[in-house]
């Protein structure tokens, strides 16, 4: 019995620490249906698309743009840029959301450099990420890298960093992107919720 009880305390632990410990931007909270997350689309002005899978019913996924990017984030170092934001809902759920940024014309170690300063401030207000992963390779005179960093307060919770980018070296020509996924497993479906394994 009292086992169970401290199973019980356990959960209960876990549960409120990936609603407190990992707080979302913009307003929104975890397990909330969409209707709050339109409001404010509506509010600022950024067009909405909806995808409703047709093998995953329960999902629903919604990308919200604004012409030129520049949704304003207070918590990234230059205020803006941001290009996308993607909302994934179960059964009506907020679950994840993902933010994408993309900076047109500036080179990938200019990105770059925006990533790492984005993640230190991150870190400032949350704690030490750890490394997932870095990859780069090279074909045909294109460059191509990856490198992921990730922030997990409780199981299935976490925060996770990702930068990309392409180069042409033959042309000197090159782009870099990046995302931050805000993930809470317990609000998801149940296959959904494992970091990605570092290679």
């Amino acid at each position: 019995m009292r086992r169970l009880i401290l199973l019980c305390i356990v959960i209960c632990f876990q549960s409120v620490s990936g609603q407190s410990l990992l707080k979302l931007p913009f307003g929104r909270a975890w397990g909330e249906d969409p209707s709050g997350l339109l409001q404010w689309a509506e509010k600022v002005k950024l067009s909405v698309i909806l995808e409703l899978p047709a093998d995953r019913p329960s999902l629903q996924i919604f990308t919200f743009q604004q012409p030129g990017g520049g949704i304003p984030w207070d918590r990234a170092p230059d205020r803006g840029k941001v290009h996308s934001i993607e909302a994934r809902f179960h059964e009506d759920r907020l679950y994840e959301l993902t933010i994408n940024f993309e900076y047109p014309g500036e080179s990938p170690d200019e990105v770059r450099s925006r990533f790492h300063r984005l993640k230190g401030k991150l870190e400032a207000q949350m704690g030490a990420f750890r490394l997932n992963g870095r990859a780069q390779n090279v074909a045909d005179s294109f460059l191509t890298r990856e490198e992921s960093f990730h922030y997990e307060p409780a199981p299935r919770v976490f925060l996770l960093m990702a930068y990309s980018s392409v180069e042409d070296k033959l042309r000197d020509k090159g782009e870099g992107r990046y995302a931050v996924i805000y993930h809470n497993g317990p609000f998801g479906p149940p296959s959904v919720g494992v970091l990605p394994i570092k290679e």
